[in-house]
């Protein structure tokens, strides 16, 4: 006899998990922003109880109860910690209530993650500009510190996710210390909201080179980019609204990730991952991200979609596979 090949079973690399909705982690005077979580379940948490009379199942128990106490093994409480992904997903900075990439997290939760999406204040529907989203995001982070233990997080192992307007916003909670009270408003200020990895989906991190950019690889303008001040994106009303035109180019500064990487600081490893035919974001804005990270002393990887557009054909089983061994790699 001939054994052809020997693999894992699921129960050593998947988790089952399960869906807790609607969690407040913040209060503003918009309203209160709440989370998704997602959490793996361990396999050596004790089944749910059956509904139904079970005759079998009765007589095993039985059965079990007459053993011997040493001879039956004791279950210990779950008392494992996973490490933590918080997800922001884009929206045009118009703000997002994190249900849509639920999905995905189910998808990190059965690989050993606890995975968190966001909402936050947008532009217009909240009245709100540059940095809501971002002290938002720091706030998630903060929250979910706190109630570590709640929520079998390992607070020491922490990474961002987010995809076009939710990737420049991760990129910058990254980016950003504690100690820059710009970013961070709310609770739970005592904890601190860096992380040790982050990964940014198709978003733009140099706003003030976009356009140009978009020129340089054919992509087309977005609307009044050609009646906006030379070099000004559309993405500088989305995230400003009229405030960016008192000073156009340090608002595109000052809301660009690229423009906090520095060598002095202790940067975490990023992936940018970026569709090749995306009409909104040129490639260009990630490569430069990612050689200026390597430039600093920092760790970067670009994963490009053949094929994928803003959203579309991206966010595959592959894709999220890298995305996974990325994190597994950098936070545990």
């Amino acid at each position: 006899m001939e054994i052809s090949k020997t693999i894992y079973s699921c129960k050593h690399t998947e988790y089952d998990a399960v869906y807790t909705p609607d969690i407040v982690f913040a209060h503003r005077d918009c309203g209160d922003l709440t989370l998704q979580i997602v959490s793996p379940i361990p396999s050596s948490l004790p089944p749910k109880e059956e509904n139904f009379y079970n005759p079998i199942r009765e007589k095993f128990i039985r059965w079990h109860k007459e053993q011997k106490e040493e001879e039956r093994p004791v279950m210990q409480p779950e008392v494992r910690r996973f490490p933590l992904i918080v997800d922001c997903p884009g929206s045009g900075w118009s703000g997002a209530d994190g249900h849509a990439h639920v999905p995905y997290m189910v998808y990190l939760a059965k690989k050993g993650f606890v995975a968190a999406s966001i909402s936050y204040r947008g532009t217009y529907r909240n009245n709100v500009i540059f940095p809501a989203a971002v002290q938002d995001l720091k706030e998630a982070v903060r929250y979910l510190r706190a109630n570590a233990e709640m929520f079998h997080i390992d607070h020491n192992r922490v990474g961002l996710l987010g995809d076009s307007s939710g990737g420049n916003t991760a990129a910058l909670a990254a980016l950003t210390s504690d100690t820059d009270e710009e970013f961070n408003i709310g609770e739970n200020l005592d904890k601190s909201s860096a992380v040790k990895a982050c990964c940014c989906v198709y978003g733009p991190v140099d706003l003030i080179n976009l356009v140009q950019d978009r020129v340089n690889e054919h992509k087309r303008l977005r609307p009044e980019e050609g009646i906006f001040p030379e070099g000004m994106p559309f993405e500088a009303m989305e995230i400003w609204q009229d405030t960016y035109k008192s000073d156009p180019e340090g608002c595109l500064k000052a809301a660009s990730p690229y423009y906090y990487i520095d060598s002095d600081k202790k940067l975490p490893p990023f992936l940018f991952v970026q569709g090749d035919e995306d009409p909104i974001i040129p490639m260009a804005q990630g490569l430069r991200f990612c050689d200026r990270l390597r430039e600093c002393g920092g760790r970067a990887e670009f994963l490009k979609i053949a094929g994928g557009e803003h959203g579309g054909g991206v966010w595959s089983e592959e894709m999220l596979d890298y995305v996974t061994s990325f994190f597994k790699t950098y936070i545990g």
